[in-house]
């Protein structure tokens, strides 16, 4: 069913007081993306015509930042509960649709597909309210509400969790409210000033669905098939749970599309992260960022990529490559650090311990071990023996080393920039160039002279 005529309130106003954070708390980050991020992207599945996002003063700035301009930012001023948060959300939004969707902001396991589910027994049955809920072992259930069921499993309240009676949970599963709700949009307003102060002085969303029973309203709730969904996160611990269900959660999906996780849980994935079919990923590899692995690759083990790019049927063990990209049948061996603006053309091959800074590594060229090359463009062919450094900077700026296809550089050569080897020179070991060298010509020792000039 199309659900239409729908807007949506979303609460980020919580201070978070136990993550112990100067962060807010719908900033901090799962698999790479602000956990808010997630919430609104599950928001949108209904397609509302408008999403209000309630925060804090306080974070305005910052939330605003990550959040940008897709959604409308409502200031709680005081934060007096969820109750005054949904308040304050239908009082400056002036709700004009049909229903609300009303969801809390820590909530970021919920999928698009459920809240589609939500909002379709919402309106299919013609409730007041609709709840998300999800059935857990008792000892789990921890600061979350319990939804309470009458007769014939009618709803009938949520109990927060400070209000639950003490040795109640004698029950190995307990319903719990997942922190999504759908309103009808006639009825809301009234029913939201209707909510009487808890003890604490706060105001929850929760009571609006013993104020539906009271008021003889319908009352629904559809209950998750898959309870990790209800995670929520007011807590390390949670985050680290929430963490843990969603590299589970992505590592699940890329394996159904054809890539091998030797040992799934020891792989870190960030959201966008995207990796070809057959790619092979061994243990203890992290993948951040905007990384993009190709059909075939071998990553790992003891590897981090970040905002890399990787070609099919590459090889990257043991190393460390960051905003770089490496072509088809690249190589990069283990204890290597490719950095920032370097491209390893098709085939080219890195050792170890080498590091690689804003830098192109022609076809087929090979960097030895223990090498630095930094500011450097290297052609097609080239050999670059161990201990070989690109001596870029002078102490004020950095120069460019430039070095022709076929080029032999010996090892522990120091190349001392700007300069340029030509096409199929060749630097004896340890030489020390400190001026260009023609191609073709041989040289040798500190500083380098020409040993053989070209024929």
């Amino acid at each position: 069913m199309q659900t239409g005529n729908w807007s949506a309130i979303v609460m980020a106003a919580g201070k978070g007081e136990r993550m112990q954070s100067a962060m807010p708390k719908a900033l901090h980050q799962l698999a790479g993306l602000p956990i808010v991020h997630y919430v609104l992207a599950a928001t949108r599945h209904v397609a509302p015509d408008a999403i209000s996002l309630v925060i804090s003063p306080n974070n305005r700035d910052a939330i605003q930042d990550a959040c940008g301009e897709r959604v409308t930012y409502i200031e709680q001023p005081e934060q007096l509960g969820t109750g005054n948060a949904l308040a304050v959300g239908l009082g400056a939004d002036r709700i004009a649709s049909r229903a609300v969707l009303v969801l809390n902001a820590d909530v970021p396991l919920v999928r698009g597909e459920t809240l589609q589910a939500l909002a379709d027994v919402h309106e299919q049955r013609g409730a007041a309210a609709t709840v998300l809920t999800a059935l857990i072992p008792s000892r789990e259930a921890g600061d979350l509400g319990r939804f309470r069921r009458g007769a014939r499993g009618k709803p009938v309240a949520i109990v927060e969790a400070d209000d639950v009676p003490a040795g109640e949970g004698s029950s190995p599963e307990t319903e719990v409210v997942a922190g999504a709700y759908a309103f009808d949009a006639e009825w809301l307003p009234y029913a939201v000033q209707q909510l009487k102060p808890h003890e604490n002085g706060e105001y929850y969303v929760t009571d609006l669905i013993g104020q539906a029973v009271a008021d003889g309203r319908r009352v629904e709730a559809l209950v998750l098939d898959d309870p990790d969904e209800a995670i929520g996160v007011n807590t390390r611990s949670q985050l680290a749970r929430a963490e843990a269900a969603m590299q589970q959660r992505l590592r699940g999906r890329w394996m159904e599309q054809g890539v091998t996780f030797i040992l799934p849980n020891s792989v870190y994935l960030d959201h966008a992260v995207t990796l070809g079919r057959d790619a092979v990923l061994h243990p203890n590899t992290s993948i951040r960022g905007v990384s993009a692995i190709g059909a075939s690759s071998i990553i790992g083990p003891n590897t981090v990529l970040t905002n890399a790019t990787v070609g099919e049927r590459c090889t990257v063990s043991g190393a460390v490559v960051d905003s770089a990209v490496m072509e088809r049948e690249a190589h990069v061996g283990p204890f290597s650090h490719i950095r920032a603006g370097t491209t390893l053309k098709e085939g080219a091959y890195v050792g170890s311990h080498a590091e690689i800074k804003n830098s192109t590594i022609g076809e087929r060229s090979h960097v030895g071990h223990f090498s630095y090359i930094g500011d450097a463009r290297v052609g097609e062919d080239v050999n670059i023996g161990a201990g070989a450094v690109t001596c870029n900077y002078d102490g004020s700026a950095k120069h460019e080393t430039v070095i022709g296809a076929g080029a032999f550089i010996g090892s522990d050569s120091l190349l001392v920039a700007p300069v340029t080897i030509g096409e199929m020179a060749m630097t004896g070991a340890g030489a020390v160039v400190t001026s260009d060298v023609l191609p073709g010509q041989r040289v040798a020792g500190v500083p380098a002279r020409v040993l053989q000039e070209p024929k």
